[in-house]
């Protein structure tokens, strides 16, 4: 891995930081300057009920302006050994009010969401038997409407680009993927 040298923070804000560092090109001796956005980890999950239907959340998302169709996910908030399986837990009972047990979840990915400007990763699981257990526990801001679906249904919503955001569509490609194992 080639080393990143001069660190340079250039604008901070409470969700992405820009920042730049120098770095030797592969096949040069010439040194360039590269901008990325560091940001702290991502998770998220594919909620299962008991009868398998999978539960979708839709929320209004500022960068596009309008609704969109996702499974629970968000930041994870510390980081170290379990973090991301506690803040897959923690968002699941925050946006939807569901629950089930810690053993009941699985690990789909940890995936990078665009490697070439991001500095972090995103993880995605798939929760077993969840139930409605909880009241909804939205973020500042936050507005969304819980919708189960069924299988079928979800497949053809990633086929038509309903559900169109990166991280939920690999999520959701990589559980159906499983499921033929």
């Amino acid at each position: 891995m080639k080393e990143r040298k001069n660190w340079k923070v250039l604008y901070p804000t409470p969700i992405y930081t820009l920042a730049s560092f120098d770095i030797q090109l592969p096949r040069s001796t010439e040194e360039k300057t590269y901008y990325v956005l560091k940001s702290k980890n991502w998770v998220n999950v594919v909620p299962v009920t008991k009868t398998g239907e999978i539960l979708l959340i839709k929320q209004y998302r500022h960068g596009i302006g309008e609704d969109s169709l996702e499974i629970p996910g968000g930041i994870v908030d510390e980081e170290g050994p379990g973090s991301e399986l506690e803040s897959a837990i923690r968002e699941l009972r925050e946006e939807t009010g569901y629950a089930t047990d810690p053993s009941k979840y699985k690990l789909l990915s940890k995936f990078s969401g665009n490697p070439a400007m991001f500095t972090n990763w995103s993880y995605s699981y798939v929760a077993y038997d969840v139930e409605q257990l909880h009241n909804v526990e939205f973020d500042e801001g936050e507005d969304i409407e819980v919708v189960l679906k069924e299988p079928e249904e979800v497949k053809q919503l990633l086929l038509d680009g309903t559900i169109h955001h990166p991280h939920m569509v690999a999520a959701l490609g990589l559980y159906f993927l499983n499921l033929k194992k």
